[in-house]
């Protein structure tokens, strides 16, 4: 196993002139994965819609204010990058929530200061462009990775294509998160990882344990799961040393392993600084900022008055995790060609395995991450993404060079294509709250009482820039809208009931900007039956409230719309949601509501309403 294994890697790879057309093939793959992405940072266009992106600006205007405040000398350079607390750059200086590794919260405040930009807008854009940018490069880690593995230029080309393709790669490339940031540098831990596990020397073994440990350090300075890519390199550092035949050897394992795990924590140190207190380079104690932080977001995942957490509350199976990785993460050419992989790999190229590991181990790690954990964000498996597009690409490597092979190659690259190219389209087409919004401007009067569902989500209208205008329009200008809300998100009391009748008696229109409350709720009708009740009356028309606007995107392929609505929430909840505004008619009649709203509290709960409880 150990001699076919051997063939595998150092089997030659294409001449010349295929090398020359492999090469333009890999590029014309960036550059178009390139224009996908950085087409769409403006998705938004200047509403400032993501929460998390929102919560990343706060801590970056406050670190530019910090800086803007310093005094020449004030703070050495040692102090200024190595204090916690005391340096501006700290995000966590001012007892702020931050959980997110520093590296890109660094990178974004250093590019932001040395191109002179200033301003929430500009530097949101910046940020966003940024990822975009690193996630261009993470198209390249793939080709290499591929490569790396299969030394096979078609199954590199494709490797690289379905990750530049990749619905969600291209959408998070274009928030301003850590999640692009992560899946890069792991990609590039994995490239070194696999180069690794190839070396036939000490010194080559050392060199590749170098630079694999630092990318795992960037991994870790994005974010706490980063600490995935240090175990890649430990079990690529094994499996190396086990493959070289004697050539590393004991001693060899023990230095790679040494200069892989001072690599890491030194570019960790570095990257991410004020995760420890300092003063100085080596005052390594973790912060009691940096503890607590994750403490606090430990008791929010489960909270049940922490609306956020409701999706998961209500229920996400594996298997519900698994289709929207294969739909909406992937897409369904690439999930297919993944499948097919793996299936050959496992039953048909046992000798092929100890070329997958790094990739492998990566896969592993951040899918037990994505499934096991309380939370499954669907963003916490990217960066398993680099990993599946090669094993996806595998059987173009292990197939016969032909011109079936080729042709396979293309349909499978312009399918993949034709999926990623959807979020393209909604990222460089109105977003469906500023459509939403226009179209309140346009069509109510000055004084119009506008009911927002919740403060836990973004209410309407949002700031638009409006026809013949060049400055964004706020929500207030004007004393155009009266703003009430209906704060869904309060425990179901008689109280609420009262509540909602009445904000509904003031208002002219309602609307629910996304399905971030509805949704959750009906599904947890057991512990909401009040508002569920609500939603259901509202739908149905017996509030008399009737829908004068909805727009549903869905995800657009070839002109069609792809109904998305099954996904989870963080995928559509951003940058399309599904937006409905009703209109208040005649039959409308407070008192009946909210008696209509009390059949549904159950009766001990009106007692203790009734006395005060």
């Amino acid at each position: 196993m150990l001699q076919r294994t051997s063939r595998l890697i150092d089997q030659p790879t294409t001449r010349k002139p295929e090398r020359i057309l492999v090469a333009l093939g890999c590029l014309l793959v960036i550059v178009v994965g390139a224009y996908l992405r950085l087409a769409g940072t403006n998705w938004d266009e200047g509403a400032n819609l993501h929460p998390d992106e929102r919560h990343m600006m706060f801590v970056v205007s406050d670190t530019q204010r910090g800086l803007d405040a310093l005094k020449p000398g004030e703070l050495s350079a040692g102090q200024l990058w190595f204090s916690a607390v005391l340096s501006p750059l700290d995000p966590r200086r001012k007892g702020q929530l931050y959980v997110y590794g520093e590296l890109p919260h660094l990178a974004v405040v250093i590019a932001a200061q040395l191109s002179g930009t200033a301003g929430w807008p500009q530097v949101l854009l910046l940020a966003r462009s940024m990822g975009a940018i690193l996630d261009s490069y993470t198209i390249l880690a793939v080709f290499l990775l591929a490569s790396a593995v299969s030394r096979n230029g078609v199954a590199s080309i494709v490797a690289a294509a379905l990750y530049a393709f990749s619905p969600m790669a291209i959408q998070q490339s274009n928030f301003f998160m850590v999640d692009a940031w992560l899946t890069s540098a792991g990609a590039w831990c994995l490239v070194a990882s696999t180069m690794l596990l190839r070396a036939d020397s000490k010194r080559q073994a050392a060199i590749w344990a170098l630079l694999s440990g630092a990318s795992a350090g960037l991994a870790l300075a994005c974010k706490i799961p980063g600490l995935a890519f240090t175990g890649v390199f430990v079990v690529s550092a094994v499996a190396g040393a086990l493959l070289s035949r004697g050539k590393i050897g004991k001693g060899g394992l023990l230095l790679v392993l040494v200069v892989g795990l001072l690599a890491d924590f030194a570019t960790l140190r570095l990257a991410s600084p004020f995760t420890f207190q300092g003063p100085g380079v080596f005052g390594l104690a973790p912060t009691q900022a940096y503890i607590d932080g994750f403490v606090t977001m430990s008791g929010l995942v489960l909270d049940i008055g922490f609306p956020p957490a409701w999706q998961w509350i209500a229920g996400y199976s594996v298997l519900h995790a698994l289709v929207d990785v294969a739909i909406w993460g992937l897409g369904p050419p690439a999930s297919l060609a993944l499948v097919t992989g793996t299936a050959l790999l496992l039953l048909k190229r046992p000798a092929y395995w100890p070329s997958f590991i790094p990739a492998a181990v990566s896969v592993v790690a951040f899918f037990t991450y994505y499934l096991v954990g309380p939370v499954s964000a669907l963003r916490y498996v990217l960066p398993a993404f680099p990993g599946l597009c090669v094993i996806a690409a595998a059987p173009f490597a292990l197939a016969a060079r032909s011109r079936r092979t080729v042709v396979a190659s293309l349909v499978l690259v312009v399918a993949a294509g034709i999926w990623g190219h959807g979020m393209f389209t909604l990222h460089t087409s109105t977003n469906s709250r500023v459509a939403a919004s226009r179209w309140l401007w346009a069509t109510t009067a000055k004084g119009t009482a506008v009911a927002n569902e919740s403060r836990w989500d973004d209410g309407l209208p949002v700031p638009v820039i409006l026809p013949g205008q060049q400055e964004h329009t706020g929500s207030g200008h004007d004393g155009h809208f009266t703003f009430l809300s209906l704060d869904m998100e309060y425990p179901d009391t008689p109280a609420k009931a009262h509540h909602l009748a009445a904000t509904l008696d003031q208002a002219d229109l309602v609307v629910m900007s996304s399905e971030r409350m509805r949704r959750p709720i009906l599904n947890l009708a057991d512990r909401f039956p009040l508002s569920a009740a609500y939603y259901r009356l509202l739908s149905s028309g017996a509030l008399c409230f009737e829908r004068a606007y909805r727009d549903q995107r869905g995800y657009p392929v070839l002109g069609r719309k792809v109904n998305d609505q099954s996904a989870q929430e963080t995928w559509s909840v951003y940058d399309h949601p599904t937006v409905e505004i009703y209109r208040k008619i005649a039959c409308f009649d407070a008192k009946r509501v909210e008696a209509q709203l009390m059949e549904s509290v159950p009766r001990t709960d009106q007692k203790k309403d009734s006395n005060g409880g």
